[in-house]
């Protein structure tokens, strides 16, 4: 009993003299120097000191949009037919994604057809002429009133005798002086019937045929474009959003039938704090995430910076465009963009992790001979993670990383 309690005690006292020696708990990387004299010695992290440039980047909230949306407008009125497509599918330019009934449209073309070959006709009958067979006919007319007029002039003549003679009274004379005049009439008209036909219409009268011709051309061309418009077509490539066309429905174009949006390219939209609105250019890059995909990384450029704030916030509205060739982002989706509102170049830099303060009085512990000296510094622009140094540091100092807090100035420190 007496031995084990011996034993105990021995313990006892190493376990005191080890706990007063190493220092006790939380001590960590503090050595013991010497038999008499205890020194310590701090365990640190290092960096070297080097010049670089530092980017200061600030956060915007943003608001993925279309980059471009088209309507889908039928060009003519009928009952919807066939759906070809629905909301979310990918379509190519000029790809029909629903058709109207074409019945009335097919008919107007066959009568737009008619009237053209009708027009054709007319013109070429005109400038081709009479055949010989109507030509043979005319000149026949021509004798026929020729011969009617010397028989009613002879019987003038004879009637004109005999009213000298006061053979026949005054009236009858007349009559027969009308009859040579209607017969002279009629072989006038003959002879310029038969004029016409020889020499051909007018200039005049072709430049009316011709212009009846090209009117029912046009007519025909437009018919046959009115039928092509039953076939609705997409107007851009994209996806058809917004889609409410169903067989049976009614289309007009009064009505959009949906949208097509493209993919490949987003709108964002943000708001940006008129300290940085100078600091900003039209086309300089930027860096975009979205919250719903958290491991992507989008890209995109500035395209409109408004020179007017917003009443309410004070701030200007910005405008990015972003490449979405993944066809991940989708409209509507919000998001953060990560803008460059300053850069400092060729300057000592070190992590921000590195820099204390004592007040608003921002220092760094370098290592000199194996000790921490407190050093107190001016800091220019940070990115986030890094601190440009205006003055206090040089390249290739070496300053404490990490166990900066343990230390006191003076303090021996041995790096990792």
């Amino acid at each position: 009993m007496r031995k084990g309690l011996t034993v105990f005690i021995i313990l006892l006292v190493i376990a005191i003299i080890g706990f007063i020696v190493t220092g006790g708990p939380g001590r960590k990387g503090v050595k013991v120097l010497g038999d008499q004299e205890q020194v310590k010695i701090l365990t640190v992290e290092a960096i070297a000191v080097n010049r670089g440039n530092v980017k200061q980047i600030t956060e915007l909230n943003v608001t993925f949009l279309p980059y471009s949306s088209v309507a889908i407008i039928p060009k003519v009125a009928g009952t919807v037919q066939e759906v070809l497509v629905a909301t979310g599918e990918q379509v190519k330019k000029d790809q029909t994604l629903f058709v109207v009934d074409d019945t009335q449209y097919r008919l107007q073309v066959k009568q737009a057809e008619a009237a053209y070959e009708m027009a054709k006709a007319n013109l070429a009958q005109v400038e081709k002429g009479a055949s010989a067979e109507e030509l043979k006919q005319i000149e026949s007319t021509v004798l026929q009133a020729k011969a009617s007029y010397e028989n009613a002039e002879a019987e003038y003549k004879r009637m004109e005798e005999l009213s000298k003679k006061e053979m026949i009274s005054k009236k009858q004379l007349e009559a027969v002086e009308l009859q040579k005049k209607i017969a002279e009439a009629n072989l006038d008209a003959a002879k310029a019937r038969l004029t016409a036909v020889q020499k051909g219409a007018s200039e005049e009268q072709l430049n009316v045929l011709r212009a009846q011709v090209k009117q029912a051309k046009t007519a025909l061309e437009m018919a046959n474009l009115q039928l092509s418009y039953t076939r609705v077509t997409a107007p851009i490539s994209g996806v058809v959003a917004q889609f409410n066309v169903e067989k049976g429905s009614m289309a007009a174009p009064s009505s959009p039938a949906g949208v097509i949006l493209e993919p490949s390219k987003m709108k964002a939209k943000a708001m940006v704090p008129e300290s940085y609105i100078n600091s900003l250019k039209v086309g300089e890059r930027v860096t975009l995430e979205a919250k719903a995909l958290p491991k992507e990384i989008f890209t995109g450029t500035i395209t409109a910076l408004s020179p007017l704030a917003d009443q309410l916030t004070k701030q200007f509205p910005v405008e990015f465009t972003v490449d979405n060739s993944s066809n991940l982002l989708k409209s509507g989706m919000f998001g953060t963009a990560y803008l460059t509102v300053g850069e400092a170049t060729d300057l000592p830099v070190v992590p921000i992790s590195t820099v204390l303060f004592d007040n608003e009085q921002p220092y760094v512990f370098v290592i000199e001979n194996g000790r921490a000296q407190r050093r107190e510094i001016s800091t220019g622009l940070n990115s986030g993670k890094d601190v440009a140094v205006l003055d206090g540091l040089e390249e290739g100092e070496t300053v404490i990383s990490k166990g900066q807090h343990q230390v006191k100035n003076g303090m021996l420190v041995e790096v990792k």
